[in-house]
């Protein structure tokens, strides 16, 4: 209110009160109810100092994201998921920085493997290099009812995807047609890192084989269109896969996204130049083991604890999945769901024995 409206209603209440010299006035007087309405609206704050909540943005959302602008030919499709090799041949990667969730978890040899995930098949870029599947890998893909993308697969991964009914672009099948090979990354890396797909390719594939594109996608973690910021400060987070791979997370105030460092150089998208970067960093403890015995890997992924990282904090949370078909839920200690920032998601699981080497920074 301006202050010359604010002294006219102050005037207008006074001149209300009863002129009673100086004996007091009785108790639930008009005067003392007067006075009182003054007192109240000295005593409220100014409309202008309260902040008002942020905005919720027209039109679709990214369904994984939260993030405004989503195209109107993506509402009511099917996700994407792609099998990501991450060994240090395999680098720089492309398109990870347009996925909308990303996965990291190990497998076999002290290395890990990501799985991208893009809501938008029309969005994906040149990704890859593209990998063989794993089984567990299919777990954390499946929930999303997505177009899974590989190159092979371990006899468990390959079983999974069958017995599971996953439709499915395999490089093995695909690799001269659907796929492009970078020439040189095949001389000089090695053909098993030179693999490479995008969007219209999957596309083309999925229409070949007769698989549906409808679907609506399921998001691993609730995104709030109100900024979320935890009590807990953090700038960041380390985590240890192994002891051959790490990821660092460090909060950037000025985008309000987490940089991603890999083995401690930045995560470079090939396509862009551009840092990996995430506005909410899930880690994940588990028992991860030896698969029948052997140099596979075994991730259970029934239930744990872990940690949210998203607006610059942090907060210890659990987590259940259950079933191969069952999405990721979240929550926090005092039992309510976990919710994220808009933006990306990554998600990262570790065996329980690699969060002692964790460090919030």
């Amino acid at each position: 209110m301006k202050p010359r409206q604010t002294a006219a209603l102050a005037a207008a209440l006074l001149l209300a009160l009863p002129l009673s010299g100086c004996g007091e006035e009785p108790v639930g007087s008009a005067a003392t109810a007067a006075r009182a309405a003054v007192a109240q609206h000295f005593d409220a704050p100014d409309p202008a100092d309260v902040p008002e909540p942020d905005p919720v943005p027209a039109g679709p959302l990214n369904p994984l994201t939260g993030e405004a602008g989503y195209p109107e030919s993506a509402v009511g499709k099917r996700p994407v998921a792609v099998m990501v090799n991450n060994i240090n041949a395999a680098l720089p990667h492309r398109g990870l920085s347009q996925a909308d969730v990303l996965y990291e978890v190990a497998v076999e040899g002290g290395i890990t493997r990501m799985l991208a995930v893009f809501a938008d098949i029309d969005a994906i870029p040149s990704v890859g290099p593209v990998r063989s599947a794993r089984h567990y890998y299919i777990d954390l893909a499946a929930p999303y009812d997505p177009v899974y993308v590989h190159f092979g697969g371990s006899a468990p991964g390959k079983a999974a995807i069958q017995n599971n009914g996953i439709d499915n672009v395999d490089g093995l099948i695909y690799g001269t047609t659907a796929f492009s090979k970078d020439s040189w990354r095949a001389q000089n890396r090695g053909v098993e890192h030179s693999y490479f797909i995008d969007g219209a390719a999957i596309k083309s594939v999925a229409e070949q084989r007769g698989y549906s594109l409808t679907g609506e996608p399921v998001a691993p973690l609730s995104i709030s269109q109100q900024k979320i910021t935890p009590e807990q400060q953090s700038g960041g987070v380390y985590v240890k896969f192994t002891g051959y791979t790490n990821s660092a997370f460090t909060w950037n105030p000025d985008t309000g996204l987490y940089e991603k460092s890999r083995n401690g150089e930045p995560h470079i998208d090939e396509n862009n130049g551009e840092t990996l970067s995430f506005a909410n960093v899930l880690v994940l403890t588990t028992s991860i083991t030896s698969y029948n015995g052997g140099d596979l890997r075994e991730v259970a992924l029934g239930s744990g604890s872990g940690w949210l990282f998203t607006g610059g904090g942090y907060e210890q949370i659990s987590w259940s999945k259950g079933g191969c078909g069952n999405q990721f839920a979240f929550v926090k200690k005092d039992g309510s769901p976990a919710q994220g920032n808009v933006g990306p998601t990554f998600i990262a699981i570790i065996d329980s024995s690699m969060a002692g080497s964790m460090e919030i920074y």
